[in-house]
């Protein structure tokens, strides 16, 4: 024991928590050496902060209205594909059990995203010492009777947040789910020339893309050239800045492996994150720069999203071709995911296991 220090459960060193009301909505905070991640318990088990304390740089992108104050909302008129734009903070969120399109399935409506994201999720603290902190957060959702842990783990001197997901059905049959997860990154860490690096794989846009789009619709090539509108070459491994004025979704498959890194290379600073394909082999790429005319965008996000999929972007369809996530009655099915902030590469071979990016 240190002999200065007789209790450590009230300090402002190592790995630490908090538990705090934010906006009416109760949060724990992680926070280590390097990181400061806020956890919003209430809304989903949103992350809202992910920010890397030595260069003071947010990297996780925030919407203008940023997290709502809880209580009942007093919505013009309700949205037929469900509340989420309307709620929607920005962050890093569940998807679950739906993805991004509007679905029924088994007689039930699902809205953007399903609904994980917006129920309140109890948490309870595993480890608090300074070594490490450890805190699961877990939820039963409404639609499907399925049970969901999010265990949350910190170490000392760590650029690594490790969370380890369990999903169990508590459903009498076989039931289907879309899964995934949903980091949104924006300024400052997000700006011009910021570099995307993937393993091998395939990028398709899709028949309708959003209005504002710069690729050309109904195309599959190699990440990462895909052919724009204006027939020019787009290579989706570099980041456009605002001026842009682009709102563009891409599919990705075929992964070698599970893993991707963005850098800014004028920060010296990148993310990385890690999970597993064989459960998760789709990656979506939503890049909103400053594109989307109308309600809700108006022409002012400037964001990119990264969000490993089992499929996308419906339970239905996933469900129709195969490609969901089929629950056993109490089989619980288990994953990790690897978040990294780390420094001084400027380009990005490999992701592995414990935050080893080379």
């Amino acid at each position: 024991m240190n002999p200065y220090q007789a209790c450590t459960h009230e300090r402002n060193f190592g790995s630490r928590l908090r538990e705090i009301v934010w906006r009416g909505h109760r949060c724990v905070i992680l926070e280590n050496e390097r990181l400061r991640v806020l956890v919003v318990a209430d809304k989903g088990a949103d992350v809202l902060e992910f920010l890397y304390k030595p260069l003071d740089v947010e990297l996780l992108w925030h919407s203008y209205h940023g997290l709502r104050r809880a209580g009942p909302e007093r919505a013009s008129s309700p949205l037929p594909e469900g509340p989420f734009r309307d709620q929607f903070a920005g962050g890093w969120y569940e998807m679950l059990p739906n993805g991004p399109e509007p679905s029924v399935h088994r007689g039930a409506s699902f809205g953007f995203h399903g609904e994980a994201t917006f129920l309140p999720w109890d948490y309870r603290i595993v480890t608090d010492e300074p070594e490490r902190v450890v805190v699961t957060f877990s939820v039963r959702l409404v639609r499907l009777p399925i049970y969901v842990e999010k265990t949350l783990t910190l170490a000392q001197g760590a650029s690594t947040l490790v969370i380890d997901e369990r999903l169990v059905s508590e459903a009498g049959h076989t039931i289907e789910v879309l899964w995934g997860q949903h980091p949104t990154f924006g300024w400052p860490f997000l700006e011009a020339g910021c570099r995307v690096f993937l393993p091998p794989c395939r990028a398709r846009v899709g028949a309708a893309p959003p209005s504002g789009h710069r690729l050309r619709p109904d195309q599959e090539a190699p990440w990462p050239h895909l052919a724009g509108v204006d027939g020019s070459v787009v290579d989706l491994s570099i980041v456009p800045g605002p001026d842009a004025r682009s709102h563009d979704f891409v599919r990705l498959d075929d992964l070698s492996d599970g893993w991707y890194a963005i850098v800014n290379p004028h920060r010296g600073l990148g993310f990385a994150l890690r999970w597993d394909p064989a459960l998760f082999p789709t990656l979506g790429l939503w890049q909103l720069l400053r594109g989307g005319v109308d309600y809700p965008w108006y022409g002012q996000p400037y964001l990119m999203a990264l969000e490993p999929a089992c499929d996308l972007p419906s339970l239905a369809g996933a469900a129709a071709r195969g490609a969901a996530i089929r629950l056993e009655p109490g089989a619980p099915v288990t994953t990790r995911f690897e978040a990294t902030v780390f420094t001084g590469l400027a380009e990005v071979l490999s992701v592995g296991k414990d935050g080893n990016v080379r």
